[in-house]
């Protein structure tokens, strides 16, 4: 089956579905070893880890691209891809998405920042017209029409920072009648809630606002929030955040030791997977299968 209907079928069976973040083949690898059915590119993790800069509108179509291929051909699971704002206007948008989905991606979202973008963590960004960001929807759905119409695409709102709940909602709305498969409000966790009113609350009404649960809402809330929030307040899917930070500690604490104690025991720490584990994440038993039975040794 292809990926593209994996993910629509995983999406269309009832209940929310967590989709980890992934910034490299192994971690792409460790979130399906663990049991996860499709992963998410972060756009924020691949810059720190395969491009070395912040996530700040500096990355290109064709970097992101390429980084999407290998992680794709490392996984038997479906992919989604951080697209940001396609890369540019709507012919970029629509490029964007046909390069993604010939790489084997099965879905994406687009979201409304003016170019060059910027992660919300990194500071407000402001949104592009409705009428701009809604042609750049059409010029990626068209994309999918031509090349897999299953291909997922998610419309993304900044817009509620700069503009007001009023502007994202119709936003969302006008993505929903061009017919996109999900919608992702960013920002709605940063209204303070009214007397009475809980993030909860807020963020459940927002979304049946936007259609929910008719329409797909890719939850994007508090940090402490977990599955059962999600659940209850109307979402489809819930992508956690990056997990670099907790890898960069890992990183930091080896490095550390390994500099103030001159030995790799600080590379050993409790609980390390065993060379079985991370062989069976680098398939070695198919290469070596492959090798033995088309490598031909010869002896002396």
């Amino acid at each position: 089956m292809k990926k593209t209907k994996m993910l629509r079928k995983l999406l269309n069976e009832p209940g929310l579905k967590v989709i980890p973040c992934a910034y490299d083949c192994l971690s792409a690898r460790m979130a399906e070893a663990v049991g996860f059915k499709a992963v998410f590119m972060t756009g924020y993790g691949i810059r720190d880890a395969q491009l070395g800069m912040p996530d700040f509108g500096i990355a290109t179509a064709t970097e992101v691209v390429n980084i999407v291929r290998n992680m794709v051909n490392s996984v038997d699971i479906p992919f989604i891809v951080d697209a940001d704002d396609g890369y540019g206007g709507a012919l970029a948008a629509y490029r964007t998405t046909r390069e993604l989905i010939r790489a084997g991606a099965a879905g994406l979202f687009l979201d409304d920042q003016k170019h060059p973008t910027k992660c919300p963590a990194l500071g407000t960004q402001e949104v592009v017209p409705l009428d701009e960001y809604i042609g750049k929807l059409k010029a990626a759905m068209e994309a999918r029409e031509k090349e897999d119409k299953d291909f997922f695409i998610c419309a993304r709102t900044d817009s509620l920072r700069t503009n007001g709940v009023e502007d994202a909602i119709a936003r969302m709305k006008a993505a929903v009648d061009l017919g996109v498969d999900a919608l992702l409000p960013q920002g709605i966790d940063t209204i303070k809630p009214k007397s009475g009113e809980t993030t909860k609350s807020i963020m459940k009404d927002i979304y049946k606002k936007m259609g929910a649960p008719k329409v797909w809402i890719w939850g994007s809330g508090p940090e402490e929030f977990t599955t059962k929030d999600y659940e209850d307040i109307g979402a489809k899917l819930w992508v956690p955040g990056n997990p670099l930070p907790g890898v960069a500690k890992a990183l930091i604490d080896m490095y550390q030791g390994l500099y103030d104690t001159g030995s790799t025991k600080s590379f050993f720490p409790a609980g390390l997977p065993d060379n079985a584990y991370l062989n069976k994440l680098r398939r070695l038993d198919f290469w070596e299968g492959l090798e033995e039975k088309y490598v031909t040794t010869k002896k002396c």
